[in-house]
């Protein structure tokens, strides 16, 4: 169904923001943006409330949000499943949920928006395998696999890596979305392994300052298209990602459309609130709706960003910098 752009709010309605953790800069910002945004549109917010990686206190937020007066939540879920609950006690409330950036496994979300992990977690395969030239060793920084965004962006890379690289070795590491383990992992698997030629990171934002430090360390920290560099490829595309891109530093990197997340969060939700509903098919926003989960899916285009068009105004980091 088409979908008119966002304007200010119709009706005014009190927010509630749930996030499963802050522990990253695109988070942070992410959290940022929806209070400046709701707002900008006349919303009524709640403090922002931050489950610090805690799945079983996202739930008790959920309740805390809703006996504080909210009418509508946005949610980013620390558990894709473990939310399940949450979103059934908000239903019963009658209390509209938009999740953003990350989708629940069930329950019931008015509209989910996201990025096409699946496809980013391919564009980054596609982009390792070109620049390994179809051979070699690639350790894959997993996101935690408990969340939707990791399995997808763990999937979508590790299939294409089958189907299209098959002479490619890919060693897989989770790390829970956290800086400290990605680290760690990325100083193991290099001093482990003299023929590492990439390095693929789920999230720029908690992976790739620690990626970057031990590469430093280790000797290893070379410009794009000097011998013996190291091909890196992440997803996020934070404003960090994008200087390492400027200076050499990191190839490439998928970015997520923060904006557009928060965006249309805040405009479906707006909807939700209203009594509206939504179905699948195209908007007028160059994505789709599809049905995932028991609920519409906003899908979000998510450009790769390397050194051609790092300057580009539209992506979300360069706007962050204002």
């Amino acid at each position: 169904m088409a979908l008119a752009a966002p304007s200010q709010a119709q009706q005014s309605f009190t927010l509630g923001y749930s996030t499963g953790f802050l522990q990253d800069p695109f988070q942070v910002l992410q959290a940022d943006r929806v209070m400046a945004e709701s707002k900008k549109a006349g919303l009524k917010t709640l403090p922002v409330a931050n489950a610090a990686n805690d799945a079983g206190k996202q739930i008790t937020d959920f309740h805390n949000l809703i006996s504080e007066g909210a009418q509508g939540i946005l949610l980013v879920a620390r558990d894709s499943e473990a939310i399940v609950p949450a979103l059934n006690f908000a239903e019963s409330k009658n209390v509209p949920v938009v999740a953003i950036d990350m989708g629940p496994a069930g329950g019931k979300a008015a509209m989910v928006v996201r990025a096409d992990n699946i496809r980013m977690g391919a564009d980054a395969c596609a982009l390792t395998g070109k620049a390994l030239g179809g051979k070699g060793v690639v350790l894959s920084l997993m996101g935690d696999q408990a969340t939707q965004n990791g399995r997808d962006r763990t999937s979508g890379f590790a299939n294409c890596m089958k189907k299209d690289f098959p002479d490619i070795k890919v060693i897989e590491k989770p790390t829970k979305w956290q800086s400290e383990i990605a680290t760690s992992i990325a100083q193991t698997v290099l001093s482990s392994t003299p023929d590492l030629g990439a390095i693929y990171m789920q999230s720029d934002a908690v992976m790739l300052p620690g990626v970057l430090n031990v590469l430093s360390s280790a000797g290893k920290l070379k410009k794009v298209g000097e011998p013996g560099h190291i091909f890196l490829v992440s997803i996020d595309g934070t404003p960090f990602a994008h200087q390492k891109i400027r200076e050499d530093l990191l190839d490439a990197s998928l970015s997520q459309p923060q904006d557009a997340y928060v965006k249309w969060g805040l405009h479906y939700l707006e909807g939700a609130v209203a009594g509206k509903s939504f179905g699948p098919g195209p908007t007028d926003h160059d994505s789709r709706i599809e049905i995932v989960n028991g609920n519409p899916m906003d899908l979000l285009p998510a450009p790769t960003v390397t050194k051609a068009n790092v300057d580009d105004p539209t992506l979300w980091a360069n706007g962050a910098k204002n």
